[in-house]
């Protein structure tokens, strides 16, 4: 079979010398970028393919990050047809010099233990200022309401790009437009022969305005088309909440539950002397947790149909999948009606309503649905407390099953910054040049949880180091001489953390003046955003929190304070800080506040959070004078 696409935007070579001049600040760009869905009616099957192809022009001699390149090649599609070579010019024309190896590699993104994606890498030769790389590949989809979206943006610009659907006139195409409203591409629609056409085409794009290694990924602000087949031979095919859920369930139908009776031993002895229904589900939960290891693992359709409850439990590892399968067995031998569900992380910019097509999620988890309350059960999240949604999902829609025809659809809650609060309070004394001091710390939701993640897997014998590095005071001269830690990975407490410090040489004596700067802790006074470039990284915070400080300062033996810094504040609604200090007969105190109620901060807000940060900044310079008397 050959490529069945000669695109008409390749057959002009790309004009090097004017693209230079309109693209000066760029190493280079995408002269032509094309993506054709042909979506057929072979021998009473629907097939679908996909050509990708993309020329590159290398416009300055800075090049070398654009020598590689990848193919992505999903669980649900194969490989048919792939080309990739250099165009290098020589003399008044040019040679094409081709790739002669791809390697063949798993996919590792997203902390995936084992997934079956793979990347054929490949490198293209004989680069150099002026060369035109190539890239021309066909894939084949082998379940039609498993596409992928096609984009209209890169992390260079674009000069020509298109999307065409070659769509069999006993098809009927369904699509949605996604982040239109920035960059607006031309669209048409016509008929030819047997097939309808539908195209999108854009000139001179401009590259990603954000770069995120985190949640926020191209999907939030990139535009692109989604697409399903909608209609087959005049028959619903796809599209619709219902249909997506119908797909679902089926796979959720193949669960094996041959059994699963014999595990209610287990599940009665962990219920024991539990009566209300909420400490049951409590105690399951919170078994699964401690004793079932969550290992991310995606192969072909394993990717939608849970593992068994008692292969998990045999195994004692489970991805999402896996995992809520085991708790809604377990609870379901408890009489707690619970409930698979379907919800995307936030590196999913949908909504069920807006796109219900697989494309919407990316995870599963269990749920119970008691009156008006609903409690997310996530097997995956270590030492999270029962009824208390991961952050990763907050915010977002959430398909609950509760039988072959009904589901339901939720919004996780946001947790208030409330619920996640770090409370400081630190006294100090200075001695013999030293700032020695204990520090007493409290811990609750998701900072505690962040907390022990950080713990984990660190021995006692080693807590000292770990805590002078992790807090790392004052300068480079913290040290922990001794600590005490409390209910860290223990669940529904707030941890508690307690040491003993010094700090050399931090304060300075000039004369009879000491100089003393009490903010021990700077976090967050470095975090300005620099937005001068023409693609900068947004702020992503996990989750809502607030974090208090106090330290008190033990005013020396024939000393008096005879400058106290002056009080700094910001305030909106997404962000704020607050430092204020107090004089009392033998001490100073200072309190510092700061609460963060965003998930994601883009450029409308960015100006405001630079402003903050620079008035923490210069806050965390603000030195406290005492003076022998």
């Amino acid at each position: 079979m050959s490529l069945f696409l000669i695109d008409s935007f390749a057959v002009a070579f790309p004009d090097i010398a004017k693209l230079s001049a309109q693209y000066k600040k760029y190493n280079a760009v995408i002269s032509n970028m094309h993506t054709t869905y042909l979506m057929d009616w072979v021998d009473d099957s629907l097939v679908i393919t996909q050509q990708n192809v993309k020329e590159l022009v290398i416009l300055n001699d800075f090049y070398k990050g654009l020598a590689k390149d990848y193919i992505f090649l999903g669980s649900f599609t194969t490989i048919q047809e792939k080309e990739a070579y250099t165009m290098v010019p020589k003399g008044n024309g040019f040679e094409q010099v081709a790739v002669k190896q791809f390697q063949e590699r798993h996919n590792t993104d997203g902390g995936i233990f084992y997934d079956d994606s793979k990347l054929l890498q490949f490198t293209y030769p004989a680069l150099q200022k002026g060369a035109v790389t190539h890239l021309n590949y066909t894939i084949r989809y082998h379940n039609p309401k498993l596409l992928d979206q096609s984009y209209l943006q890169s992390f260079i610009p674009i000069v020509k790009g298109k999307i065409t659907v070659k769509a069999h006139k006993n098809i009927d195409l369904g699509f949605k437009n996604f982040n239109f409203d920035k960059i607006q591409p031309q669209f048409k629609t016509y008929k030819k022969g047997k097939y309808n056409y539908y195209e999108w085409t854009v000139e001179d794009v401009p590259p990603y305005p954000y770069y995120s290694d985190g949640f926020y990924s191209p999907s939030y602000f990139s535009p692109h088309v989604t697409f399903y087949v909608e209609r087959m031979n005049g028959e619903p095919y796809f599209g619709t909440l219902g249909q997506l859920y119908s797909f679902y369930h089926d796979f959720i139908s193949q669960v094996d539950t041959v059994g699963v009776d014999s595990l209610k031993v287990m599940v009665d002895k962990i219920t024991d002397g539990l009566v209300d229904e909420r400490e049951r589900a409590r105690a399951i939960y919170y078994w699964v947790h401690k004793n079932i290891k969550y290992i991310a693992y995606e192969e072909g359709y394993s990717g939608f149909v849970p593992t068994s409850a008692k292969e998990v439990l045999a195994k004692r590892f489970g991805d999402c999948k896996g995992m809520s399968c085991l708790i809604k067995t377990m609870m379901d031998l408890a009489n707690i009606p619970t409930y698979y569900t379907w919800v995307g992380t936030r590196h999913k910019p949908y909504g069920y309503e807006e796109l219900p097509l697989p494309l919407v999620d990316n995870h599963m988890i269990a749920t119970q649905i008691v009156h008006d309350s609903v409690v997310w059960l996530d097997g995956t999240f270590e030492y999270l407390d029962y009824g208390v949604s991961p952050y990763h999902i907050q915010g977002k829609d959430a398909m609950v099953g509760i039988s072959e025809d009904t589901y339901k659809i939720f919004k996780i809650p946001i947790s208030p910054a409330a619920y996640s609060v770090t409370i400081d309070s630190v006294k100090i004394q200075l001695r013999d040049g030293k700032v020695l001091g204990h520090d007493n710390i409290q811990y609750s939701g998701f900072n505690k949880l962040e907390l022990a993640h950080a713990f984990n897997g660190v021995k006692p014998a080693s807590y000292n180091r770990f805590l002078s590095h992790y807090f790392a005071m004052g300068n480079n001269k913290f040290v922990v001489t001794d600590n005490q830690v409390g209910n860290l990975f223990e669940y529904n407490r707030p941890a508690s953390l307690q040491f003993n410090f010094e700090i050399s040489d931090y304060y300075k004596s000039i004369g009879n003046e000491l100089y003393l700067n009490l903010n021990l802790d700077k976090s967050y006074g470095q975090m300005t955003i620099d937005t001068t470039s023409s693609t900068f990284t947004p702020l992503e915070n996990d989750f809502y929190c607030t974090k208090r400080y106090v330290v008190e300062l033990e005013i020396p033996e024939g000393y008096e304070v005879t400058y106290v810094p002056p009080a700094s504040s910001f305030s909106n609604k997404d962000f704020q800080f607050s430092i204020r200090y107090t004089l009392n007969e033998k001490s100073v105190i200072l309190e510092k506040e700061l609460k963060f109620e965003f998930l994601i901060l883009l450029e409308n807000k960015i100006e405001d959070w630079n402003q903050m940060i620079k008035l923490l900044s210069k806050s965390y310079r603000n030195t406290l004078v005492l003076t022998r008397e």
